[in-house]
């Protein structure tokens, strides 16, 4: 035998050997079924038939270059990843929908990853139930998502088009969808080339165990749009660029809930848009996204479009609740124009707080209204700010009523640092007693009350707050609490001082005792 000819031999051997143990599998250009070995190839260039599909955890799926479908037809798929690079769907099919209604499960151990390449990559996780009948439910575990994160396979190309990745499951034969992701979600990976990163979710709940991590690719956007009326429960949100481009919305009229699990000693900061109807009322519908924030971490809101360190104003609607469940939660919404600021503040457990991105800067949260039940107030700054002294505060605005539940208890007032520390009252020129407070800090407006003390009234326009708050966080010296009627405005602002008393109690005594000495004039922190 020549050896040209052994040489030819051992190579058609080695490729089918290849062929056989490949963990790489490119889509045709054909719609097809995903288990069907026609269906795929074991190069990019698809030359090589594959004889397996990918269906181990080692195997990675790969949709490039291509606008074809993949149907599943059996209720349990494994697979280690799945790369879209190409406007291509996998679809639940119509063998799915029984009247015994299965659960159909799909689980990626590594990462679904919608990547960047010359034109729009448009990436479906879908159904294709055509008049089936029957029901099913869908349920997808994945290790990872990343979208508009890389350029496929490293390649250059003349343009970069957009990257997004849908999980489109509103048909009514569909029981229930639920996406599991074990570590994080990636939406954009701050390249240098323009490409718009978008991720669909037209599912009942996905649940991210890591973080939501946003990016920008130069100077177009990221976005995360429910479709369908949605849970969305994250380990944290990070977006910390000052020049941003980031909402999250509905695209109807439903509602939609961020959960945020935050985990004990994480601490998150997000500079974007959570809003309910798009950055700029595009999508003109009456639905609410709900914020909660039900983790014993920390995570911390700053709404912006365009550049967090401008003072432009956006129209955006909040209509929402927000509430504080666990952890802390911060939040700054005065970028959003003041007709658009109604969302309502639900006091329910652990510490709400208005802040800044930048904490040499005082934040201002707006509400339409505001309940409590549990839990208190935060403010963390007061050391940053040098509050005490220049009545400078992060503050809390609540343009309608305040209300308190009946037996709820006292209000804590955290005075700590981010880092923990208290408050230390011994760096500052304070009060030697109550009677002697001349300098009052504003941290918190109402223009109606429902629920609290007004009955001890100090003089004037001051009402004695002692009875429905109480500080924690600081040390050396005591804050005392009080109310400020505005009568020509209407409303009331909470506002604190400080002073070298040793007991709350005694505090209250002396205010007491000298209400008619007291200032009765209202001080904007």
């Amino acid at each position: 035998m020549k050896t040209n000819e052994l040489v030819k031999i051992l190579a058609a051997f080695f490729l089918s050997a290849a062929a056989l143990c490949a963990s790489d599998y490119y889509f045709g250009t054909s719609s097809g079924d995903y288990v069907s070995s026609g269906s795929w190839f074991v190069d990019e260039s698809r030359t090589q038939s594959a004889s397996g599909v990918p269906n181990q955890y080692k195997d990675t799926a790969v949709f490039y270059e291509t606008s074809a479908s993949a149907y599943i037809t059996q209720y349990d798929m494994y697979v280690g990843n799945v790369v879209f690079a190409g406007s291509s769907s996998i679809k639940f099919g119509n063998q799915l929908p029984k009247p015994d209604n299965y659960t159909a499960y799909f689980d990626a151990g590594g990462k679904i990853s919608a990547q960047i390449c010359g034109d729009p990559v448009a990436a479906v996780f879908g159904t294709s139930f055509d008049t089936a009948e029957g029901a099913v439910g869908i349920d997808i575990t994945l290790g990872g998502i990343d979208v508009g994160t890389q350029v496929y396979g490293g390649k250059t190309f003349e343009s970069y088009g957009n990257a997004s990745l849908s999980f489109a499951f509103s048909d009514e034969r569909i029981t229930s969808s639920a996406i599991r992701v074990k570590g994080d979600v990636n939406v954009g990976g701050g390249l240098d080339m323009r490409s718009s990163a978008v991720l669909d979710i037209g599912a009942d709940k996905i649940s991210v165990e890591g973080v939501v991590n946003m990016k920008l690719n130069g100077n177009a956007y990221s976005n995360i749009l429910f479709r369908k009326a949605t849970v969305f429960e994250i380990g944290g949100l990070s977006a910390t660029s000052e020049k941003n481009d980031f909402t999250i919305c509905n695209t109807g009229g439903f509602s939609s809930d961020i959960v945020f699990k935050n985990a004990a000693g994480t601490d998150f900061q997000f500079i974007g848009n959570i809003c309910d109807d798009g950055n700029s009322l595009q999508y003109k519908h009456d639905g609410v996204v709900n914020i909660a924030m039900d983790g014993a971490g920390t995570q911390r809101i700053f709404q912006s479009m365009g550049s967090a360190s401008s003072s432009y104003q956006y129209n955006a609607q909040q209509r929402g609740t927000v509430s504080s469940k666990s952890g802390r939660l911060f939040m700054d919404n005065s970028r959003i124009a003041a007709d658009y600021r109604l969302a309502a503040l639900s006091l329910e457990g652990g510490r709400f707080g208005a802040g800044h991105y930048d904490s040499s800067q005082a934040g201002t949260a707006y509400f339409k209204t505001a309940n409590f039940q549990s839990g208190g107030l935060a403010y963390e700054n007061f050391a940053n700010h040098n509050a005490v002294e220049t009545q400078a505060s992060d503050k809390i605005i609540i343009t309608e009523t305040f209300s308190k539940a009946a037996g709820s208890g006292k209000i804590s007032v955290d005075f700590s640092d981010r880092n923990g520390n208290a408050l230390d009252l011994q760096n500052y020129a304070i009060a030697d007693d109550v009677s002697g407070i001349e300098s009052w800090v504003e941290i918190l407006s109402a223009g109606s009350l429902d629920g609290f003390d007004l009955e001890s009234k100090l003089g004037g326009n001051i009402y004695d707050a002692n009875g429905d708050f109480y500080a924690i966080g600081i040390e050396n010296g005591v804050a005392v609490f009080r109310w400020a009627e505005s009568l020509e405005e209407g409303g009331y602002a909470l506002q604190v001082g400080f002073a070298q008393v040793p007991e709350p109690a005694v505090a209250a005594a002396i205010l007491g005792a000298l209400a008619l000495g007291l200032a009765a004039r209202r001080r904007v922190g």
